[in-house]
């Protein structure tokens, strides 16, 4: 029972009531005029690079107010404030009395949700506490950071019947959702296997001016696996139905040698300087491999420490053809004009354009983030709480494109065995699900 006294069962129950009965009445276009005047309240928790970002967005969304924030730098917290004075709203409540004071926030009463853009560590402890506040979570990837807290994640949202959602632009990328727009209206055929990566050169990350470690380099100095798995995994995820009719069910994951780093700190700071001689962990090229249940497959690469472009792949196969997202080309058997024949997949946008996209493609939101992509995951989780619904991506998404950390990681550590998936969903993977849009 959540503390707004609705269980997960009846909370899960009377949305999918409230669609149905919306379906047979014909009153959805009616519905969804009166909820665009609902106010969406949203809390944010660290407002740093990334959480500015997410700011902005939030505050493109039409009906929301911004009542109060959080951040342990006061630089960044009066920064953000006067972003929300200059949308011609109130001054938001500051809370920065230290690492913990999000939790006095989370309580307020005139919050809806909360989306949380601290560093990694604290997704998890900040997401749970909003849920058991009674607040809808949106979180910056990764959701979680062990299988231990993966479990808390959707306890948590399953005990106070909240919904949780990963916010992964990635899934929201416009080939992504050509590629979903094609499965939806049956002309793709089933999915079979993914090939795809999070591969840029980020060697530059982590290691300052004068060759001090920060977070994400003592990270890759003690750790082996795939470190930021989501990107790269949600969209692949989400076109092979995982956790809706199917669930990933184990992986093995290798490692390449780890040069590249240790190569880069020399040539930038010279062969004695400290960085120079850091011992790096982290393998210059992850690979992991994945089965799912119904026997699809998907070929997942961590590459950052390599001088490359960036290059996500977003290969995706079915039984009726294959789209390469990176380079835009596409054969769809019955669809394609030559047999066995690549084309660029241009033509297909202009048939097929994903209704999200046809809606909001034009928007300027150049500079923030990844644009329209990061647009739509900040969009599409703020009109699930408008409508007191159920979020496009949940609970579960979240902690099983989490746990690929932890699980590559001891996969990488025992010569590659074989690693099993936990069942997060405890049998529901079983219930095929349409995938949600709002506001289409």
């Amino acid at each position: 029972m959540s503390k707004n006294g609705i269980s997960r069962r009846e909370f899960f129950e009377s949305s999918a009531a409230a669609g149905l009965a919306l379906a047979a009445t014909g009153a959805t276009s009616k519905l969804a005029a009166q909820e665009k005047d609902k106010p969406v309240r949203v809390g944010f928790i660290g407002v740093g690079s990334r959480g500015t970002v997410l700011l902005r967005l939030a505050l493109l969304v039409e009906g929301v107010e911004i009542p109060a924030i959080c951040d342990i730098d006061e630089s960044h917290l009066s920064r953000a404030q006067r972003l929300v004075e200059r949308r011609g709203q109130p001054t938001p409540e500051g809370y920065s009395r230290g690492p913990e004071d999000y939790r006095r926030m989370v309580e307020r009463d005139d919050l809806d949700c909360v989306i949380c853009a601290t560093p990694w560590a604290w997704h998890t402890p900040m997401m749970v506490a909003t849920l058991e506040a009674g607040k809808y979570g949106g979180v910056e990837v990764p959701a979680a950071g062990s299988v231990e807290e993966c479990w808390q994640l959707v306890e948590a949202s399953e005990r106070t019947g909240v919904p949780c959602m990963m916010l992964e632009n990635y899934c929201y990328f416009r080939n992504v959702m050509l590629a979903l727009n094609l499965l939806d209206l049956g002309l793709f055929g089933d999915p079979v296997h993914s090939q795809v990566g999070y591969q840029k050169d980020e060697r530059m990350l982590g290691i300052g001016p004068d060759g001090e470690m920060d977070f994400y380099s003592k990270v890759r100095s003690q750790a082996n696996g795939n470190l930021y798995p989501t990107h790269a995994l949600g969209p692949a995820a989400w076109l092979m139905n995982v956790n809706r009719a199917d669930r990933f069910s184990y992986m093995v994951s290798m490692s390449s040698r780890s040069k590249q780093l240790g190569d880069y700190a020399v040539e930038k700071f010279g062969k004695d300087h400290p960085a120079a001689k850091i011992k790096f962990s982290q393998g210059d090229v992850n690979t992991t491999l994945i089965r799912t249940e119904q026997g699809r497959t998907v070929t997942l690469y961590y590459d950052t420490q390599s001088p490359r472009p960036w290059d996500p792949i977003l290969r995706f196969q079915t039984s009726k053809g294959i789209f390469m997202g990176s380079f835009e080309k596409i054969y769809v058997e019955g669809l394609s004009e030559k047999p066995l024949t690549w084309e660029d997949s241009a033509g297909y946008y202009e048939k097929y354009e994903h209704p999200l996209w046809k809606k909001f493609g034009a928007m300027e939101v150049s500079g923030l983030g990844r644009g329209v992509s990061d647009f739509l995951a900040v969009h599409q989780f703020i009109e699930a709480v408008r409508r007191k619904s159920l979020t496009p991506l949940d609970v579960y998404d979240a902690v099983s494109w989490s746990v690929i950390t932890p699980l590559s990681k001891q996969s990488v550590a025992n010569k590659s065995a074989a690693v099993d998936f936990p069942d997060f969903t405890r049998g529901k993977w079983k219930e095929e699900r349409k995938r949600i849009y709002y506001d289409v």
